[in-house]
């Protein structure tokens, strides 16, 4: 008896080009949805960002951008900060790999502040 190895099957989707930022320092968790691949940043200083790569669009128009507030319990988009107001559509790579930094570099959300002054008054 011989035992043949089964045909290989190569699925394109596996072979995907990964979208990768090195210009920030969080790792992101990555889903893969049926209308794209979605990146989720989550910062220390209590925000984050939603990077969404839609499939079939050109790279020069393919991606979205949202800062994400994560001092709530389930993480919700913001307009409350400088990087952006509302959902970003329609960007490049290079414009998400700038607004990037800046959600990373904001300060410390202001419930964190609130928290950290309410722990500096406690006695322990």
């Amino acid at each position: 008896m011989t035992l043949t190895p089964p045909e290989f099957t190569a699925t394109p989707y596996l072979f995907a080009q990964s979208v990768d930022f090195p210009q920030v320092l969080a790792l992101p968790a990555r889903h893969s949805l049926p209308e794209g691949d979605l990146l989720t940043f989550r910062f220390s200083n209590g925000y984050g960002a939603a990077v969404m790569r839609g499939a079939g669009h050109p790279q020069e128009s393919a991606f979205e951008f949202g800062v994400l507030d994560f001092t709530l319990p389930e993480p919700q988009l913001t307009c409350l900060t400088p990087v952006c107001s509302s959902l970003l559509q329609g960007l490049s790579y290079e414009q998400v790999a700038q607004l990037l930094p800046r959600a990373e570099r904001l300060p410390l959300h202001p419930d964190l502040q609130h928290a950290d002054l309410s722990l500096e008054n406690e006695d322990f």
